[in-house]
């Protein structure tokens, strides 16, 4: 079963242009818009296991690592 998320996205790619029809575009920022507090949330709760993972001496998981640094430009420092 899809997510709300999943569903919106595949709309905005079969229809990427910018215009003021494509409401699947507007849903899709909305939504995250809406879920704006949570998704920092969740990328620091990402960050902080990275941090935690180095100062125990173990690897962190790949695919967490790997998009909390795709975020980063987003959640991270300036």
């Amino acid at each position: 079963m899809a997510s709300l998320f999943d569903e919106l996205n595949e709309k905005v790619k079969r229809e990427p242009r910018l215009t003021k029809r494509n409401m699947p575009r507007a849903d899709l920022g909305l939504l995250l818009f809406n879920a704006k507090d949570e998704l920092r949330a969740l990328w620091q709760a990402g960050a902080d296991e990275l941090a935690r993972a180095t100062t125990e001496g173990r690897a962190p998981d790949a695919a967490l690592a790997a998009a909390v640094d795709k975020l980063r430009p987003v959640f991270g420092e300036r």
